[in-house]
């Protein structure tokens, strides 16, 4: 465990305020170190730019580039093919509503055709 930089959780005589003040001693430690690596990796790139005779980029000189253009009459071709969707259940609809008012038409023109063969059976009846 020790090889790995964890410490036995135990008995180690230490007080939860002891452990709090050394882990944030600790912490500062770090990150104290990491600000100088930083420090000491910017001042390396600054004197690489200096021997190679480009000047570091300004960030106030750069400004952004405009936004690109909206798109608003193109088509996505997953809308097209929604359209396509849409289209072929409005016409299969289309479709079956007319098959079945046809088979209605017809449903009603039977049964008037058996109403006045009835009926004429009855004037013969009489």
């Amino acid at each position: 465990m020790a090889a790995a930089g964890i410490k036995p959780a135990g008995d180690s005589g230490e007080t939860l305020q002891q452990r709090q003040e050394r882990e944030k001693q600790e912490r500062a430690e770090r990150v104290r170190k990491a600000e100088e690596e930083d420090a000491k990796r910017e001042q390396e790139r600054q004197q690489r730019l200096a021997n190679e005779g480009v000047a570091p980029p300004s960030p106030k000189s750069s400004k952004k580039p405009p936004p690109p253009p909206t798109r608003k009459n193109r088509q996505d071709s997953s809308d097209f093919s929604d359209r396509k969707a849409a289209e072929a259940s409005a016409r299969a609809s289309a479709e079956e509503q007319a098959a079945r008012q046809k088979a209605e038409q017809e449903a009603a023109a039977q049964l008037k055709a058996e109403q006045q063969a009835q009926e004429e059976k009855r004037k013969q009846l009489e």
